[in-house]
């Protein structure tokens, strides 16, 4: 599986969060942060404004989810499935 987080910084409580939920559950991923052009444009163009924005996508498959702001619920729903 594939998780990448964007994050807005330190400052970002929910962003702080969501990955210490993420590890807590030994998910692996990839922060990037949304200072930079491209990956604010990445999190815009689906349709988030909100960080943290979470991408996950199991490997091999076209089926991928996403969402934003702290979401413990998604997140455990990624060690169940």
């Amino acid at each position: 599986m594939t998780v990448t987080v964007y994050t807005t910084g330190p400052s970002c409580m929910a962003c702080q969060q969501t990955k210490r939920h993420l590890d807590k559950r030994g998910i692996a991923y990839t922060e990037l942060p949304l200072d930079d052009d491209d990956n604010r444009a990445a999190a815009l163009e689906l349709g988030f404004r909100t960080a943290p924005v979470v991408v996950a996508q199991r490997a091999g498959e076209w089926d991928w989810q996403a969402w934003d702001g702290y979401r413990p619920d998604r997140i455990d729903a990624l060690v169940v499935s």
